[in-house]
This record gives C-alpha cells, structure tokens and sequence, in this order.
C-alpha cells in the first residue's frame, strides 16, 4: 500500500511541475506575433520616414492597420511596405491625435498578415512585455530596407508603471504604461504584446537623455474607438485556453488519485465480521469474531458465548462459526448438539460438517428462541 501511495505521490509531484513548466508561456507566441507587423513608409514635405503598424480584423485578408498618429501627421502618402516590389498605398480612416493613434485603411486586402490578438485588460506593474517593430527610418536604410518579418526587433522589458500621458496640454491625458523596454525611432506604433503574443500596447515615445523610460499607449485606448466604430477585432483572454484546460485537467487527476486513494485504501482494509443477537437472552447485542471463531453454549470452559444454564435447548457446546476476511463468507458448524442446528429457513445442519453462510443469513439453535444473524462491517 506504502507503495502504491508513494508512486501516486510521485506521479502528482511530476505533473504538477510539468505543469508549472508549461504553464508559462513561451517566447513562441511572441514570435508569432510578428505575422501581424508591417512596416510603414510616409512622404512628408519634409522629406520621407517610416514607422511600424500592426494589422487588425476578425480574420485574414486584413484592410486595416494600427500606428501611431505621430507617423503618419502630415503625409502626403502613406504606404504599406511589403517588400521592395509590393508597395499598397493606405489611407488615414481615424486618427485620434490626443490619443497618438491612427488607423489606416488599406487599397487593398492583405493575405499575407494575421490580425493580432488585441487584450485590452490592464497589465500589473512588473509584467513582462515586449516591443515590436522596425528598426531606423526610410532615408537611413534605403539601402536594406525590407518588410521581411525576420528583420523585426524585439525588445523585451517590464510594465513599470501604469500611468496617464498628457500628450496634447488640454486635453484629456492618455492611459500609458511606462515600460523599460527599448523604443527606437522606427518602430513607433508597433504593438507591445505580453508572453502570450497579445497586444497590451502601442509603442509610442521615449524620454531624450533617459534610459529605460519609454511609454506604450495601453490598447484600451483603441478597443474603445474600434468597438464605437463597429470595427471588428480579435480579443485576448485575460485567462489563457491553456491554463483553463490545464487546471481542468489537473482537477480531473486530483479526482483520480483521490478516488484511486480511497479505493485501495478500502480494498486494503479488512473487513470485520459480526455476530447479531436478534431474539434470546443477548438480543440486540454484538459479538466480534476472534481468530478462532464464535464457539455457542452454556459451558464456559468451552465457548466464549456463553448462554445460561437454564436454556435447556442449548448444548454445553452446542455450535461454531467462523469469519473469512477474504471470501467475506461465514462457516457455521453444529458440534453434534443435542436440539440441532439450523439455518434461518429451517434447514437442519449436519453435525460436524460445516455450512456456509453469507453476511445477512440468519440461524437459530435449539429453537428459535435463539436466533443469531451474521454479517460484516468495514
């Protein structure tokens, strides 16, 4: 049984720090979240820049992308970089400047991006995170520019604060977090997503001359827009599929083991049998089997259920009976008594040649004035 408990303990052990292993989730979702970044490229009258998106919808092909405002202020065009050769031109469908945000309508639907996953729940302090984009500006790297999703940066911090920005003097501030993770000037508006590949924010600015102080505008800002405007997106779970599945699973083994528990735990358990007067002299009364069994009769020197001596119907000694723990079965044996005995249906027992019986048979002896049932207890 030590054994049997110490495996069960062994194999719950193993589970549970499988399971605290794979409960974390894993950079792979944040590699994934690539799929939706895309690389914007402006004209200015001051001449041309780039920024990064990401692109939102309920499903592929995609017609719209998210960036900042600050990218796309005051572009006399604006393009969605898909490679040297694939350039589709987008258009601004809102632009919310007090919020730095832009969502641009695409000429054409993209097949080539998955619309991210957008949780707007508001991040705890210390909550890793990581920023997306491209790096530099078109007028740097015209000579490597590309919309390969390899050439993505990835820069992983914390959530330090949660904050409000007052980006416009005036008016209502903005729901940041202030984040140490890196934001460099080319991959404004790409998103911030957490360990699950979910956007939380939206890359936005830095602190000149600081290090590790820079803001993601919180999603929420945009989800709100979207669900004003009906534009459909796909939303996080605060709770991730797999941890609910996980804990489903985990609660079913915690079942199992306690039901297996409690099975053997029965099994191993053995079963005491029981002896019940139920008409004569000790009616009512129990008698617990010894090793060698119930020996009946009016002499004490040879039966450990001693009846008195005025009950003429009984023998000196008169029957025994037996429990076995394994067949959970009684054997009952008339000791060549002088008035028999006999099963609860009148059946009379031969003497010296045992009967059995089963938990619940009853028998009397002499007559049925004393009559007994037999029967077990866990």
């Amino acid at each position: 049984m030590k054994k049997v408990l110490s495996l069960i303990c062994a194999v719950l052990i193993l589970f549970c720090s499988s399971a605290a292993v794979f409960a974390d989730d894993t950079p792979g979702a944040v590699l994934d979240a690539r799929d939706s970044v895309v690389r914007i490229l402006v004209d200015t009258p001051f001449g041309a820049a780039s920024g990064t998106g990401f692109a939102i919808g309920s499903s592929s092909p995609v017609t719209k992308i998210v960036t900042n405002y600050h990218v796309v202020e005051g572009a006399t065009k604006i393009n969605v970089f898909m490679s040297r050769d694939h350039l589709i031109e987008a258009t601004v469908h809102t632009a919310l400047e007090a919020s730095d945000l832009a969502i641009l309508n695409v000429s054409q639907p993209i097949y080539d991006l998955k619309p991210a996953t957008l949780n707007d729940s508001i991040a705890k302090e210390g909550t890793k995170g990581y920023a997306l984009g491209y790096p530099g500006s078109a007028d740097q790297l015209s000579s490597t520019l590309t919309g390969n999703k390899e050439d993505i940066t990835i820069t992983d911090g914390i959530v330090s604060a949660i904050t409000t920005v007052p980006y416009i003097s005036g008016l209502e501030p903005v729901n940041a977090y202030q984040i140490n993770a890196a934001i460099n000037p080319g991959n404004s508006g790409g998103p911030f997503v957490n360990s699950k590949g979910e956007v939380i924010g939206i890359n936005s600015w830095g602190v000149n001359d600081a290090q590790g102080i820079n803001a993601a505008i919180q999603v929420r800002e945009l989800t709100r827009v979207l669900d004003q405007n009906g534009i459909p997106y796909i939303k996080g779970q605060s709770v991730s599929i797999f941890k609910i599945i996980l804990a489903i699973a985990l609660l079913l083994l915690l079942a199992a083991i306690v039901f297996l528990v409690v099975i053997l735990l029965k099994k191993n358990k053995k079963a005491k049998g029981v002896l019940t007067c139920i008409q004569g002299e000790f009616v009512g009364q129990k008698f617990y089997f010894e090793p060698g069994g119930i020996t009946i009769g009016r002499d004490s020197s040879l039966c450990n259920l001693v009846l008195t001596r005025e009950n003429q119907a009984v023998s000196r000694s008169h029957c025994n009976i037996r429990f076995s723990p394994d067949s959970k079965t009684f054997s009952l044996t008339d000791l060549a008594s002088a008035n028999g005995t006999y099963t609860g249906m009148g059946a009379k027992l031969t003497p010296r040649v045992p009967v059995t019986l089963r938990p619940g048979d009853k028998f009397y002896i002499g007559d049925k004035s004393n009559m007994f049932k037999v029967g077990i207890e866990l």
